[in-house]
């Protein structure tokens, strides 16, 4: 038995040595990373970095890769392009198959080759390659400022290891280096001179964790390395500014255009004395008014209820309650025989052909859906057809090189981009683009309309978006960095987006007889809304009456002071004759239902002329295209 003892006890180590050193065998780790750094006196780096690596085949499997910034931090903490140049790849002594691909803003060096797994065990990868823009200037002080390992190593790295040799005669004048993750100051590294001061050997003394590295800084004399020329300061200058120039130019133009061009053909004719006017403008009718106030269709709802109760007022429409529904009803006893039609107004004309080629009552309700929307597009169409240019320019061709310009310049910025920048900023970019050409095709598609209003209020709102989005990026920016040139992007297109809906909007004018008719129906406007007290102290002003009070009620639905109108005639009786009629005694002949009060007809009328125009607008089909049914 005690033969078996020594055998027993070698198995027994045997099995403790293999248990021990199953885990060992499977730890990947960079056993020694080793990397001589010369400076050339124009400021060429020669880098050759000696990796010694243990591989296992878990990550290590067809070989590894290194992660090499092409980016630098300068002043402002603005982000400039580095040159890279890869000159040699070996593995183990011996040339290596490799390939690079950029990614975000750097360039990834694939040392391997694909379906062959590295052998396990240590080899040692061989990486020397140049790189350009690395010194740092300043005015007592030439640096370098490297990091040695970079840190987007998924190993620990057991040793680190940096010989910086400076140009020829140059002795350096101070060094210190930095260990640990991004951003930290570990000081776990001796460092010294060597060969008289032109080198300076750097060395951690602790292993470095995984997402850890080496950085160092040596300093050196002024003058140590060739400064940038003028010509290449200048070169450098436009190329890491290459997207802000662009940018700014593009948005100077873009304004230049738009303000010389608001000088000759969008500013408004300078207004006329303004008073107090009994009578509407000759030969304007209540949906005119407002569209001409308006400068198109703002709420074409509104324009299309003053032409119908202008109609209702003429006796050539009834409008009635019923069933909590406002009914249309054609009235063919005002015509006194005459074709429909005839003698009215083009809006007002529209809606009586329209109802008479109808036949019956248009209840307005949703089962009318898609009759009160074509009822709307001939009313609409006969007016702006009618009137579009006569007291208005839209100057609608104005815009369009406008839009253009900012186009081009965004897409020129695009094409100027040098891949450097990162994926996501890409990403956020391709949103901003996307949400400035959906509010160029709905500019574009809106120029034809009378009004641009709708337009503006959907440009508005992707504004809004746009700037949600921008804001994004820019916390992205703040958060990790990585856009570096590429906020300017943003920054351009929120200034060219309001630009363009600041003058698209000013853009129109009215024309000399449109800013005529506009200081008119101020004055009438003025008027309609003047307390009664006032009224009484205007010289001229006619006496209120039923009829009076009629013929201007349709203005004041248009310009959206029936309330003040209808409170006028409502105090009638203070101010009326003796033995005249009183507003108490009042009944339309133009409408009838339960909701209208004698008593309270301010309230009364404000309440038909809102519920009217909030009829048209309810009643209108859901759509799902891009136009909407809110206007007209």
């Amino acid at each position: 038995m005690t033969c078996f003892r020594p055998l027993l006890t070698a198995l027994v180590c045997l099995v403790l040595t293999l248990v021990v050193a199953v885990p060992a065998s499977a730890d990947e780790r960079i056993l020694n990373y080793d990397s001589d750094i010369r400076i050339a006196r124009d400021g060429i780096l020669t880098v050759t970095e000696a990796i010694k690596v243990r591989a296992e085949q878990n990550n290590i499997r067809q070989g590894i890769y290194r992660d090499f910034p092409l980016t630098a931090r300068g002043a402002f903490g603005r982000q400039y392009r580095v040159g890279f140049k890869l000159l040699s790849v070996r593995q183990d002594g011996r040339p290596a198959p490799h390939f690079t691909r950029e990614s975000g803003a750097g360039i990834r060096i694939y040392v391997g080759q694909e379906g062959v797994l590295v052998p396990v065990g240590i080899h040692t990868y061989e990486i020397r390659y140049e790189t350009t823009r690395q010194i740092r200037f300043f005015d007592d002080h030439d640096e370098l400022y490297w990091n040695v390992t970079g840190n987007e190593w998924i190993f620990p790295i057991d040793k680190a290891l940096a010989q910086v040799t400076l140009p020829q005669g140059v002795d350096a004048t101070d060094w210190t280096a930095y260990t640990g993750a991004f951003g930290d100051d570990g000081t776990d590294f001796r460092a010294g001179s060597a060969n008289g001061g032109n080198r300076v050997d750097f060395e951690t003394t602790s292993p470095l964790g995984p997402g850890e590295g080496l950085t160092v800084v040596v300093s050196m004399p002024p003058g140590s390395v060739d400064r940038p020329s003028e010509a290449e300061q200048r070169a450098a200058f436009f190329h890491d500014f290459r997207l802000d120039l662009i940018g700014g130019i593009g948005v100077l133009l873009v304004f230049v255009y738009y303000l010389v061009n608001w000088f000759r053909r969008g500013r408004d004719p300078a207004k006329g004395v303004i008073f107090p006017r009994f009578e509407p403008p000759e030969d304007v009718s209540p949906a005119l008014a407002n569209f001409i106030e308006n400068r198109g269709f703002g709420n074409g709802w509104v324009a299309l209820s003053a032409a119908a109760i202008s109609l209702a007022v003429k006796k050539r429409l009834r409008l009635e309650e019923s069933g909590g529904d406002t009914v249309l009803h054609l009235d063919k006893s005002g015509r006194q025989g005459a074709d429909a039609g005839s003698g009215l107004p083009k809006g007002e004309a529209a809606i009586e052909k329209w109802l008479d080629g109808r036949g019956d009552a248009l209840p307005l309700n949703k089962a009318n859906g898609k009759s009160i929307q074509a009822l709307g597009r001939k009313f609409q169409s006969a007016i702006s057809r009618e009137y579009g240019n006569v007291y208005f320019h839209s100057n609608s061709l104005l815009v369009l090189p406008g839009i253009l310009m900012s186009a081009l310049t965004i897409i020129a910025m695009f094409v100027f981009l040098d891949g450097t920048e990162d994926e996501t900023g890409f990403m956020i970019l391709f949103v901003f683009l996307s949400v400035f050409a959906s509010i160029f095709s709905g500019v574009l598609g809106g120029l034809s309309t009378p009004s641009g209003r709708p337009v503006l209020r959907l440009t508005v709102m992707l504004f809004l978006l746009s700037f949600a989005l921008g804001g994004a990026a820019l916390l992205a920016h703040v958060v990790t960095g990585a856009l570096g040139t590429l906020i300017a992007l943003p920054i351009t297109l929120w200034v060219l987006l309001a630009l363009n809906i600041v003058f698209i909007s000013f853009m129109g004018a009215p024309t000399h007889l449109g800013r005529k008719v506009l200081d008119k129906i101020e004055g009438l406007k003025l008027y309609l809304t003047v307390a009664e007290k006032e009224r009484m102290n205007m010289a001229e002003a006619p006496d209120m009456s039923t009829v009076h009070f009629e013929k201007l009620l349709p203005y004041a639905v248009a310009l959206g002071v029936e309330k003040p109108w209808a409170e006028a005639f409502e105090s009638w009786p203070s101010s009326a004759a003796a033995g005249a009629a009183t507003a108490s005694a009042y009944s339309p002949g133009w409408y009838s239902g339960r909701s209208f009060d004698a008593r309270h007809i301010s309230d009364s009328v404000g309440r038909t002329a809102s519920s009217m125009a909030g009829a048209f607008e309810s009643s209108l089909p859901v759509t799902s295209s891009s136009s909407s049914g809110s206007s007209l």
